[in-house]
């Protein structure tokens, strides 16, 4: 013992547990966990939606801390096409769609999917810009430039609701390859 407390070699001390990380730490690695997963399991859904008939469409939820960024031409485009969704236009959001989201769903399932998702929510009132993500992969689609855009959406019977859309760059234009609301 020194000075009444017990000495320990520095072979002891390599033994002893390290102090544990703070819960911020934790919280931030979980939080970035659960961003990658989202997007994974976001895009699996996007492309394992044909063929299902009973197919939902759900978001993702995609956390991020990053300041909300300024609206791009991508994210105008992504506006436009949920302002298809808000009138009813199943049929016109279809067409505006990207070859991905055409290729993997056809028109009438595509009308039947979205209108039990969307008509239960009610009409939007408001849409705020919440962030952008920008990929040049997702699961189980060819490499390319995609944007992950989502909108802070109050619907008249979901006030908190999160929208989700996915872009892909085809040629010089940004189409919707993935609709997602939670």
């Amino acid at each position: 013992k020194l000075g009444g407390a017990e000495a320990t070699s520095s072979v002891d001390r390599a033994k002893e547990p390290a102090p544990p990380r703070s819960s911020g730490h934790r919280l931030a690695w979980l939080t970035g966990g659960m961003l990658i997963m989202s997007l994974i399991i976001a895009a699996a859904a996007l492309l394992t939606i044909s063929g299902q008939d009973d197919a939902r469409v759900s978001a993702q939820n995609i956390s991020t801390s990053i300041a909300r960024p300024a609206e791009t031409k991508a994210s105008a485009d992504a506006r436009k096409w949920v302002e298809l969704l808000d009138e009813g236009q199943w049929d016109a959001s279809w067409q505006a769609a990207g070859t991905l989201f055409k290729a993997k769903i056809t028109p009438a399932q595509w009308a039947t999917t979205i209108q039990s998702v969307r008509q239960p929510l009610g009409r939007p009132s408001s849409r705020t810009f919440q962030s952008v993500m920008q990929t040049k992969t997702l699961p189980g689609a060819p490499a390319g430039d995609y944007q992950i855009i989502q909108f802070q959406t109050r619907f008249a019977n979901k006030p908190n609701a999160v929208e989700t859309v996915v872009l892909s760059r085809e040629q010089a234009y940004w189409r919707v390859s993935g609709y997602f609301i939670r």
